[in-house]
């Protein structure tokens, strides 16, 4: 990435040692509450003899698909019966899937409607509601992915389940995993898994800083070599401490931008004025930032600089800056900020961390604390009226590069 930024954070993350655990030995199934299930289904025959015909009818009425879904997921399956498509439904109504849960399964995978309910999928559902996963929480997850339904829970699930745990420790932090990326159950983690956190751990990557790696950013992790290999040079060659927990981010965020999209968001920085070591040291503080649209970062970048007098010294020291949301978190407290300084009751013009600040706390110090004041400031807060911004800002203006503590 051109010129390479040397960042040295004095900050260090200490934890036990991660335990890689060897997968042979770990199969021993989660518990699992029983769960009594009918072994027979009533037969509902259609009146469409045509077994095309039947199924489009059965996608409709059964699975909530419209017309055209249903004659383009009929072209990938059909049936001549009902039975067992029904004993599939009853198996997922059973488990908490809503008709649009199933009508959104079934149009990504229609051979489930063909699977032996209790033989290849109640096993599968038994697995994900034993590790914690159930009601609309797992319906939601298994309609969006269903090659999780495709697995074998003896040769795939349990064993990554069980791996998974022994270095997140709780179910819940591995069903948190998985929710940022499924491919932990479905992928042979010891082949592409565990060579990438060893890599990072002869680097010098604490446990912790995986931990939050594995858990936030885990697609990073499953890359194959040489993806993986790239980003980690990058990410070296930047500096970023690896005893730093934004080496997890920056790792996690980089992983997942093609080379063409950072340079480009390289290059857009570079046209607004910043140098190179700037946009490095704003990535090393906060990794999202690359993350940020061309536009946004355009948008706001602009406003603070014509409205707030901010240069690229100043919002590269802070650089959530460039996450925010222009409308609905900028302009609404710099209108706020502004009509109070017009009243004298804030000073020094607007700072990076009156924007920077929760919610909460932005509402009770400047917009509880003076609406009976200044009751416009409710309206402005919710963006009533946004219009008289430019009216407004005229005033609030800082030299921002005077205040690099600002935040």
């Amino acid at each position: 990435m051109l010129r390479l930024l040397h960042i040295r954070l004095l900050h260090r993350v200490t934890a036990a040692p991660l335990r890689i655990p060897n997968t042979a030995t770990a199969n021993t199934p989660p518990h699992f509450l029983p769960r009594p299930f009918p072994q027979s289904f009533s037969h509902i025959s259609l009146a469409p003899n045509d077994s095309s015909s039947l199924t489009v009818h059965f996608l409709k009425k059964s699975c909530g698909l419209s017309s055209e879904a249903a004659l383009s997921v009929s072209a990938k399956i059909h049936f001549k019966n009902t039975k067992k498509p029904h004993s599939v439904l009853a198996l997922l109504k059973l488990f908490g899937f809503s008709m649009p849960d199933i009508a959104r399964l079934i149009t990504r995978r229609p051979c489930l409607l063909l699977a032996h309910p209790d033989k290849t999928l109640q096993p599968k559902l038994e697995f994900y509601r034993g590790i914690g996963l159930s009601g609309a929480d797992l319906a939601k997850l298994l309609s969006g992915i269903p090659v999780l339904l495709l697995r074998s829970v003896e040769k795939r699930l349990l064993p990554n389940f069980h791996l998974l745990k022994s270095m997140l420790h709780t179910n819940e932090n591995v069903i948190s995993a998985v929710r940022n990326s499924p491919r932990l159950l479905t992928s042979d983690l010891p082949k592409v898994l565990l060579p990438n956190i060893d890599s990072l751990m002869n680097y010098g990557v604490p446990p912790a800083v995986i931990f939050i790696l594995l858990t936030i950013h885990p697609k990073s992790l499953i890359e194959k070599a040489d993806p993986f290999e790239e980003t980690f040079d990058v990410i070296k060659d930047m500096g970023i401490n690896p005893l730093s927990t934004m080496f997890a981010h920056a790792f996690g965020v980089l992983s997942r931008l093609a080379k063409t999209t950072v340079k480009r968001r390289l290059e857009n920085y570079l046209s607004l004025g910043w140098s190179e070591e700037q946009v490095f040291w704003a990535f090393a503080k906060h990794p999202y930032c690359m993350s940020a649209s061309d536009d946004k970062v355009r948008k706001n970048m602009e406003f603070f600089a014509e409205k707030l007098k901010w240069g690229p010294d100043y919002v590269s020291a802070n650089p959530v800056l460039l996450s925010l949301s222009f409308k609905k978190r900028i302009v609404p407290r710099c209108l706020v900020l502004g009509m109070l300084a017009s009243k004298g009751l804030v000073k020094h013009g607007v700072k990076a961390r009156h924007l920077m600040m929760g919610q909460k706390k932005f509402l009770e110090d400047y917009v509880i604390k003076y609406q009976g004041e200044v009751p416009e400031v409710v309206d402005a807060m919710e963006g009533n009226k946004l219009g008289l911004l430019v009216l407004e800002m005229g005033n609030l203006g800082v030299d921002g590069n005077k205040h690099l503590d600002a935040a």
